[in-house]
């Protein structure tokens, strides 16, 4: 396997990843939403490049992923909009989902919902989410660094990235208080830049 491959699955390139990626979202998220809006479309295509690659090659390949992540981010960066409603419809369903795992119908109404909302109230939701959205990633990346987790069964269930922050009261508090960080650092910055 070549260098770039086994860089993709080495624990800690994925969690220095996911703590200076959670930063950035969750602590300039509302700032930077077309960037992180092309972000998101990144890591929805590397997701389906996954499976696209196994479905056309039989095996996974790093250049599929990369192809299909692109091409999102691109679509994403054009049409933002999309990913702020992916993003709340991503959150909904991790949400809903994880407090109730038994109810998946009950999961992809409230995620719809959450999708659309985020749409009438973008700046307060962006915030929110992208101040939690961050915190989860720096919550996953504690969980691997300590236990040697791979990201991959994250990836597989995305329930179980919230549910992880629930999982034990240290991993709680880690996630809220970062969480909390981000909702007053964002909602500081877009009030000194002036805006609404």
């Amino acid at each position: 396997m070549d260098g770039t491959y086994d860089l993709m699955y080495n624990p800690l390139f994925i969690v220095t990843v996911l703590v200076f990626g959670g930063l950035i979202v969750g602590f300039a998220g509302y700032k930077l939403f077309r960037l992180y809006s092309a972000v998101i479309g990144f890591a929805v295509g590397v997701i389906l490049g996954y499976y696209v690659s196994l479905f056309v090659i039989g095996e996974p390949s790093l250049w599929i992923y990369f192809a299909t992540g692109v091409v999102l981010g691109i679509i994403f960066w054009l049409f933002y909009r999309v990913g702020l409603f992916l993003t709340g419809l991503i959150i909904g369903y991790m949400f809903l989902s994880s407090l109730l795992p038994e109810k998946t119908l009950y999961a992809y109404v409230f995620a719809v919902l959450c999708g659309i909302l985020t749409l009438f109230l973008e700046r307060v939701l962006v915030i929110l989410i992208t101040a939690f959205l961050g915190a989860t990633a720096i919550t996953i990346a504690v969980e691997i660094l300590l236990s040697g987790t791979g990201v991959y069964e994250f990836l597989l269930d995305p329930r179980s990235a919230l549910a992880l922050a629930f999982s034990s009261l240290s991993l709680f508090l880690l996630w809220f208080v970062m969480g909390v960080l981000g909702i007053v650092t964002q909602f500081v910055l877009t009030k000194e830049t002036g805006e609404d």
